[in-house]
């Protein structure tokens, strides 16, 4: 598979378009020395599959039930209160960082089918994310070995009449479905209706 062009390794300034509602849009640059591309974004599966809602990187329960112990899961976009889906983007470690909880996204290993926990944020590889112009966000994307964050396949798990959930794991980039894998960041406020949509101007 062709190596692509990461965030982090764009020497340039990047161009994040700010979609505002469903149209129009307002140019934000970021440059890769930003403390952070931006924070409370939801990172959301392009794809819909069978989830007309979309699928978001979500922690499992919610408010003071939430279980920070158990793998992060792929839910349903929360349109309201969705503190548990929000994260903040920082390039310059590459840490997908939970504001709401302090603390940084992170596979188990790096193989096949691992599922993803919250854990202290540290230097450690295992919690440092490239984003790339295919909308895959990969761990350990400088090493051998090609790592995607990604859904499981199959039928998403009904949870009730209107969210859905499936396993998120660690898919190797060559032999995982694009449709999979293939994530756009969307902007909401802390604890509101999503309001903006933002994504880099090269993905999907």
């Amino acid at each position: 598979m062709h190596r692509l062009m990461s965030v982090r390794n764009v020497a340039a300034t990047i161009v994040l378009i700010l979609i505002v509602g469903c149209g129009g849009g307002t140019e934000v640059v970021a440059t890769p020395d930003s403390p952070a591309v931006s924070a409370n974004i939801l990172i959301r599966l392009v794809d819909p599959l069978d989830d007309p809602g979309h699928y978001c990187v979500d922690v499992v329960g919610f408010g003071s039930g939430v279980r920070l112990q158990l793998p992060l899961q792929a839910h349903t976009y929360k349109p309201t209160d969705n503190r548990d889906e929000q994260f903040t983007l920082r390039p310059l470690t590459g840490h997908l960082y939970m504001e709401e909880y302090q603390l940084c996204l992170q596979p188990d290993e790096p193989v096949q089918g691992s599922p993803l926990y919250l854990h202290e944020c540290s230097e450690s590889p295992l919690q440092s994310f490239d984003m790339f112009a295919d909308g895959s966000i990969r761990v350990g994307a400088d090493g051998p070995a090609q790592f995607c964050l990604a859904v499981a396949p199959g039928d998403g798990e009904v949870i009730n009449p209107i969210h859905k959930r499936r396993d998120l794991i660690l898919g190797n980039c060559d032999a995982t479905e694009l449709n999979l894998m293939q994530w756009s960041f969307f902007e909401s406020g802390q604890g509101q209706g999503a309001q903006r949509g933002l994504k880099a101007s090269y993905w999907p």
